[in-house]
């Protein structure tokens, strides 16, 4: 009642020969931005949305604070990471653009990097990542 059956052994041979299936799984993308007003040094981001369009689209509308703070502009914007903005004494932005955990430091870095004094972060790390 126990009989050999091929299509049911472990060995090595039999798992070579079977084909590899690849899936392709379609996750879209999450864009965020951060824009500024040059003149006021006044900021504002946005993440986690559909677009890149809508990303700055929506950071301006931040930063301009309902007219208040017209024109802001984006200076940076990630797509599917993270973002984190660091402000040297007098008042230059830089940003880090990177993974998940490394924004801040990036933005630090690139701070000092370019001489400026009394670095520092502004805006905490903010992710846009996609949603499995």
């Amino acid at each position: 009642q126990y009989g050999y059956n091929p299509n049911c052994t472990s060995s090595r041979q039999y798992q070579q020969n079977q084909p590899t299936e690849i899936v392709n799984i379609n996750v879209p993308s999450k864009y965020g931005a951060w824009a500024i007003n040059p003149k006021t040094g006044i900021s504002g981001g946005a993440l986690e949305m559909d677009s890149l369009a809508a990303a700055k689209k929506a950071a301006i509308k931040t930063c301009e604070r309902g007219g208040k703070n017209k024109p802001c502009k984006v200076d940076a914007w990630v797509r599917n990471g993270c973002i984190a903005v660091a402000q040297g004494k007098d008042g230059s932005a830089f940003f880090g653009i990177t993974s998940p955990g490394m924004a801040e430091a990036e933005a630090l870095r690139n701070c000092q990097k370019s001489g400026a004094l009394q670095c520092r972060i502004i805006a905490t790390e903010g992710c846009s990542m996609p949603k499995f």
